[in-house]
């Protein structure tokens, strides 16, 4: 690999002992591939959050399942070691219950911003501590994020990637100081473009994988069954607040949130 791939990769400071959290995807599968290519001794890991029985099966296939797949394949391409992480229950009591929680109030939380902060580079960081002390320098992760680390102080500066549309640094924004001090985001300076070339000159199995969306902990499920799923429906009125003219009905306002004029059907409406 070229010196401007491996920039965010630490180079100079290999062989540093990194584990990398992959998920099946394009991105943290190119972040492995770097991170062997600067020198750095790797171990992947797999973080199962899914929580399938919550749903009481109503939903048929779990979502983890083949991404868990695409990840020993690549693991197997790479020669690098994988480990499987339940982390449901870190996951339902630090982020999704506080999530429904919120919506139940009128908020709108971001599940994936707790998600990063508090789970995988949180509850993952805290179970590395207790199952394998000691043994790790740097959490990876194929993030669109980077981080820049002053040479005096050690303190880490998180900065915007290298593609300003898959940009993903207002997800870690709740990263602590601590945290952002021993993670890593190796494909965080380049391009999708890039990543997708670099994914099938390495020949992995996943190169031409389209990329997830949503809100991590869903999987296939859509965020308006989940919510009815935990908080039932509650319908009322729309109401327009200048005229008091009932414009429209609503199933509850935990559906909805400022701005959001999907799902309304409120056909040239406001």
């Amino acid at each position: 690999e070229d010196a401007a791939a491996l920039r965010l990769c630490e180079p100079a400071s290999a062989p540093l002992r990194v584990a990398v959290l992959l998920s099946g995807g394009v991105d943290s599968s190119v972040a492995l591939s770097l991170l062997q290519a600067a020198g750095h001794e790797c171990v992947a890991f797999y973080l199962q959050i899914w929580f399938q029985e919550d749903f009481r099966n109503t939903w048929d296939a779990c979502p983890w399942e083949e991404d868990l797949r695409v990840a020993e394949a690549v693991c197997a391409r790479t020669g690098t070691a994988l480990e499987t992480v339940a982390l449901t229950e870190a996951y339902w009591d630090l982020v999704v219950k506080d999530s429904v929680e919120e919506i139940r109030k009128g908020r709108t939380p971001n599940p994936d911003v707790l998600c990063n902060s508090r789970v995988k580079f949180g509850a993952f960081r805290e179970w590395l501590a207790k199952t394998h002390p000691g043994r790790f320098d740097r959490v990876a992760s194929g993030h669109y994020a980077a981080v820049e680390r002053d040479d005096v102080t050690g303190d880490a500066k998180l900065v915007m990637s290298g593609d300003s549309f898959k940009d993903q640094t207002y997800f870690l924004a709740d990263l602590s100081q601590e945290q952002l001090r021993s993670v890593m985001f190796p494909v965080g300076g380049m391009p999708k473009a890039e990543i997708r070339q670099l994914a099938q000159s390495a020949e992995l199995p996943n190169a031409g994988r389209k990329d997830s969306q949503g809100i991590c902990f869903l999987g296939k499920v859509k965020f308006s069954e989940f919510i009815a799923e935990h908080l039932g429906e509650m319908p009322g009125d729309i109401i327009e607040v200048e005229s008091g003219t009932v414009l429209g009905k609503h199933r509850a306002y935990w559906f909805h949130t400022i701005g959001q004029r999907s799902g309304l059907f409120l056909h040239g409406g406001p």
